[in-house]
């Protein structure tokens, strides 16, 4: 079952890019709204400040004290969960039932591991995913990379990077989409 759910996000990714061309000229050219990377990023890129997307919340120690915490709670079919917001002076991280779900900074200080990190330029994006093995075409305001293999693909774990009016990096961040 998970397979063809895999399959078929999979083919509705590559639909979309293959709808891509299209959609843009109908635009005007824009470059506004997400672009979906033509190729994929290795899951090891899904971290920053060496914390890693699905790593337990022990991973934070490293990091110091937090500059403030927020907790709020919900409910889902795994039933009831508590998700914590830990804001540092250059990253935030979301842990939701002990696991980083999300991780997003603003701060040029803190990167992936390739280098990807606010203050960046495009053309400079481009070339740093281009030596990944990861290239895009359109110019839109936000970047969406998924992560590759088969066997480490998490459905739901995506890597964004969103561009200034000026076409400069302004935040990067990755999550797992759940609660």
């Amino acid at each position: 079952m998970l397979s063809n759910i895999r399959r078929l996000v999979c083919l509705f990714l590559f639909a979309s890019l293959a709808c891509g061309p299209a959609a843009r000229s109908q635009q005007g050219g824009s470059t506004r709204g997400s672009v979906y990377a033509e190729s994929c990023l290795a899951p090891s890129e899904f971290q920053q400040g060496e914390i890693a997307l699905h790593a337990d919340d022990g991973a934070l120690g490293h990091l110091g004290k937090w500059l403030h915490v927020t907790t709020d709670s919900g409910e889902d079919d795994g039933g009831r969960y508590e998700r914590k917001v830990y804001f540092y002076r250059d990253l935030e991280i979301e842990v939701v039932r002990g696991l980083v779900t999300r991780a997003a900074t603003h701060s040029p200080r803190t990167s992936t591991p390739s280098g990807l990190r606010p203050g960046l330029s495009r053309e400079t994006v481009r070339n740093l995913l281009l030596n990944k093995g990861v290239t895009f075409k359109q110019a839109g305001d936000t970047l969406v990379i998924v992560p590759c293999s088969p066997e480490d693909l998490q459905l739901d774990d995506v890597l964004e990077v969103a561009f200034d009016r000026s076409g400069r990096v302004r935040a990067v961040w990755m999550y797992a989409n759940r609660p």
